[in-house]
């Protein structure tokens, strides 16, 4: 996760850098906050993983410049 972060850090142009992540994954969504991801948004109950299951998808950014 460190390369994409230093090439868009060094990219002259690149402000902002997003990503999204199931609501579930919480160890990937700790690890995305270490690295100075922020919460932006959330779209919830926006993946089906069962026949009455849900998870919401949040989106993170993190300002590199």
């Amino acid at each position: 996760m460190d390369a994409p972060i230093e090439w868009a850090s060094a990219h002259p142009v690149i402000e902002k850098i997003g990503l999204g992540v199931f609501s579930n994954n919480a160890g990937a969504i700790n690890l995305y906050k270490k690295l100075g991801f922020v919460e932006e948004g959330r779209r919830v109950r926006e993946i089906k993983i069962g026949t009455d299951d849900y998870v919401d998808s949040i989106l993170m950014y993190k300002l590199v410049k």
